[in-house]
């Protein structure tokens, strides 16, 4: 018999609970697919080294050879939007998940979500002066 055939039928969802058969169809993803994509990746990745190739990419700005600090000061607003759409993304999923389960939460739930997204519009427009003030406050 398939060894594929066979883990299907044992691992079905009829046989175990629904929640498990994800949590074991996740972890066998995770452990499965890193390799092969790593495999993948040596293979089709070209094989002479070259200058331009070896030189860092900063997001197509000009790379810097020397940094006086661990953390470039450029890539920091950049840090704060994902860390503010991140935690948007969580509490998004947390309201959606109790908007399901309760249609009473749904007024509640909108106006979280609405707050959330006020300070993440508020957020996104303050971005363009962000660096300049990081930099006039690092130099002070």
């Amino acid at each position: 018999m398939n060894l594929g055939l066979l883990l299907f039928v044992v691992l079905s969802p009829e046989g175990l609970d629904a929640a498990l058969w994800t949590l074991l169809l996740y972890l066998l993803l995770t452990i499965v697919a890193p390799p092969i994509f790593y495999l993948v990746s040596v293979l089709i990745a070209p094989k002479k080294p070259s200058r331009v190739k070896r030189m860092l990419f900063e997001s197509g700005q000009t790379p810097i050879p020397v940094r006086t600090t661990p953390f470039p000061i450029e890539y920091f607003p950049y840090v704060i939007i994902y860390i503010a759409y991140a935690v948007f993304a969580v509490i998004a999923f947390i309201v959606v998940l109790d908007m399901l389960r309760a249609g009473e939460s749904l007024v509640r739930g909108l106006i979280i979500l609405a707050a959330i997204t006020a300070g993440s519009i508020y957020a996104s427009t303050q971005l363009p002066t962000l660096k300049q003030r990081l930099e006039k406050g690092a130099a002070s």
